[in-house]
C-alpha cells in the first residue's frame, strides 16, 4: 500500500495529537477536583483564555464550589464530557484517515467545516495568534481534503 501524501500525514498527526491533548485535559479537569487543584487550574485557564477583567472571580467561585460541595460542579462535568466526545471525534478522524477510509475524509471536512464560522466569529471578536492560526489550519484542511480528494464532485 502506498504511503499517505505528506499533507494527509500532517492532518492525521494533528488530529491524533489534538485528540490526546483534549482527552488528557478533560480527564485532568475531573481529576483536579478530586485532588483539590481545581482552583489553581481555573486560575491558569482564566489567565490563558482571558475570561474576565477581574481575574480572581472564576477562581474564587470554583474554589468555593469545591469547598462547599466537595465534588465537581455539574456544569464542569458537562464541559469535561463534551471535551471527551470532541476528543473521540478527532481521534476517529485521525484513525480513519490513517486507515484510508473515505468516510473519514468526509467526516473530517464536515466536522471541521461546521466549526469554521464559530472560529471566524471568535477571531473577529478577539483576534489572537492562536485563534488565527487554528482558523487558518482548519480552513486549509477543509479546502485541501475537499479539493485533493474530490469529495463533493460527481465522478
Amino acid at each position: 500500500m502506498p504511503e499517505h501524501d505528506p499533507v494527509i500525514r500532517l492532518i492525521i498527526i494533528e488530529r491524533l495529537v489534538k485528540s490526546t491533548v483534549l482527552f488528557v485535559g478533560a480527564v485532568s479537569l475531573i481529576a483536579a477536583d478530586r485532588l483539590g487543584y481545581l482552583a489553581r487550574w481555573a486560575d491558569l485557564v482564566q489567565d490563558q483564555l482571558e475570561l474576565s477583567a477581574d481575574r480572581g472571580v472564576i477562581t474564587r467561585v470554583l474554589a468555593w464550589l469545591v469547598n462547599e460541595l466537595g465534588h465537581l460542579p455539574p456544569h464542569v462535568t458537562v464541559v469535561a464530557l463534551a471535551v471527551i466526545l470532541y476528543a473521540a471525534l478527532e481521534a476517529t478522524e485521525g484513525v480513519g484517515l490513517a486507515m484510508r477510509r473515505r468516510w473519514a475524509e468526509y467526516l473530517t471536512v464536515l466536522a471541521t467545516g461546521v466549526l469554521i464560522p464559530f472560529e471566524l466569529t471568535e477571531v473577529v471578536a478577539k483576534p489572537t495568534l492562536f485563534r488565527v492560526g487554528a482558523l487558518l489550519v482548519n480552513v486549509a484542511i477543509v479546502v485541501y481534503l475537499a479539493w485533493r480528494k474530490r469529495l463533493f464532485v460527481d465522478v
